[in-house]
């Protein structure tokens, strides 16, 4: 399966931050999944908001290599959080 699963602190309930999304991505999915088709990110369940700034800082890489249409396209949310799966990838635009 094409999936990455990220880990954070239970402490830790909100993500923000472009340079925080940038090491979150190089150190839990950087060459863990395949970003040529369907991928999974999941989120775990203790994560209740994602600000804009970390979303653009972990889809950086994504988004320069394959493009936002693609990126779009092909990543697959999954969180406890509805909003988080709903609005999520709006926040790279």
């Amino acid at each position: 399966m094409n999936k990455v699963k990220l880990y954070f602190e239970k402490a830790l309930t909100n993500l923000a931050g472009y340079e925080f999304g940038i090491e979150v991505y190089e150190e839990q999915v950087k060459g863990k999944i395949d970003i040529n088709r369907e991928f999974i990110i999941e989120f775990p369940e203790q994560i209740k908001v994602v600000a804009s700034s970390f979303v653009q800082g972990f889809f950086e890489e994504i988004v320069n290599s394959i493009g936002l249409l693609a990126t779009e396209e092909r990543t697959v949310i999954v969180s406890n959080n509805e909003k988080i799966v709903k609005t999520l990838i709006k926040k790279l635009q």
